[in-house]
């Protein structure tokens, strides 16, 4: 016989071998599998589940430190959608005790096979029911703040909310592919090999009954289902700690942009009660609540002591110290304010006077009136 010619017999006798198993070990091999791919389903929910909850009230305690926009809130509802839905899903689709009169291991594999297949659909649906939802919300909220930063000119609040968009989009879509990549070489071969183990018990309960011993033929791995998918909890231990640091960093670049830089080398925090300044000669009118008035005075303190200090201890840029640096200017006077101050104001068009009680010193003032001025240096070196 040719070489050739002992090859294609051995292939022939290789598609016509059938493998015999002890048919309670393949049984134990099945339910230790579907005991493994449902602890990693169950940590993967619990990590979803319980990173949505917990951002919830992160999300409360950020938007009120750095006094953000109400697009931020936009994001709570999204976290309870992440929770609700999965929470709903697993439980519609839990498993109900098997009833059936056929084998146990055919039960086992069906069961298995189910759980897969349920797997497969949320991941290959990812998109809607987890990456749209929080886009949407953190887009609106990226939107609002480049819409509000229009002061500093349009093309850098464009190229704000192009860099934050594309940072997003390119995190989601990251997830996406991985998603994909999940479902197409670990998912699916595992739910190829199940239905292929679903096929031989078939035939063996057809052909020749289940007994003590099965005959698998054409399987690759006879006696072993393939192991399941990789997200043992030491990976989601990782990706929740990568998660909090993401979100750390992300709350430091916001605090960073509230602050700003003063360039005095002090850690004063960068507050203030004004959503702008403007001058009348030495004299302060300040924005409150979208609506102008002349600076009478703040905690009590005539705003006239607090312009003569600001002139002796930082010369030219005295106005600069008002308007960015107030805090640091009335903790130098020895008045260091609260997180609310009051102010006495005067309307612009008359002589009324009014008392302006609990005003919250904030970040988010303090950086409009900071972008409001680089917009006018801006302005002047370009004249």
């Amino acid at each position: 016989m040719a070489p050739d010619e002992f090859q294609q017999a051995w292939q022939a006798h290789s598609a016509q071998t059938r493998v015999i198993i002890d048919a309670d070990l393949l049984r134990e091999e099945v339910q230790r599998d579907q005991r493994q791919f449902n602890t990693m389903i169950s940590y993967r929910d619990f990590g979803e589940v319980g990173v949505a909850v917990i951002m919830i009230p992160v999300w409360f305690v950020m938007g009120y430190l750095l006094n953000l926009p109400w697009t931020w809130y936009l994001s709570v509802p999204v976290f309870l959608w992440i929770a609700g839905f999965m929470l709903l899903y697993r439980k519609r689709h839990q498993p109900e005790p098997d009833e059936s009169e056929g084998p146990l291991l055919q039960q086992y594999v069906e069961r298995s096979l189910a759980e897969v297949e349920q797997q497969i659909w949320l991941l290959k649906n990812i998109l809607w029911w987890y990456l749209l939802p929080p886009t949407l919300s953190i887009t609106a909220f990226f939107a609002q703040v480049s819409w509000q930063s229009r002061d500093s000119g349009w093309l850098y609040a464009l190229i704000f909310f192009v860099l934050l968009e594309g940072f997003v989009l390119a995190l989601y879509g990251g997830i996406y592919v991985l998603n994909k990549r999940v479902v197409r070489e670990q998912l699916i071969p595992r739910r190829e090999e199940l239905q292929k183990l679903r096929a031989s018990l078939e035939q063996e309960t057809t052909d020749e009954g289940v007994n003590s011993q099965i005959a698998l033929p054409n399987l690759p791995f006879p006696g072993k289902i393939p192991p399941a998918p990789c997200a043992s909890p030491v990976q989601l231990i990782v990706g929740l700690v990568l998660f909090i640091a993401l979100m750390l960093l992300v709350f430091f670049f916001i605090y960073q942009a509230k602050n700003g830089d003063s360039g005095n080398g002090h850690d004063y925090p960068k507050r203030s009660p004004f959503a702008a300044v403007r001058w009348e000669d030495s004299q302060p009118e300040v924005k409150v609540d979208d609506q102008w008035f002349k600076l009478i005075s703040l905690n009590r303190i005539p705003a006239k002591e607090i312009v003569d200090f600001s002139k002796e201890t930082y010369g030219e840029k005295w106005q600069k110290r008002f308007e960015e640096d107030l805090v640091e200017l009335m903790a130098r006077m020895g008045h260091p304010p609260e997180k609310t101050v009051t102010l006495e104001v005067q309307s612009l068009t008359s002589s009324e006077k009014q008392t302006l009680k609990e005003v919250r010193m904030t970040y988010a003032n303090r950086a409009a009136i900071r972008s409001a001025a680089q917009a006018r240096e801006r302005d002047a070196a370009g004249e």
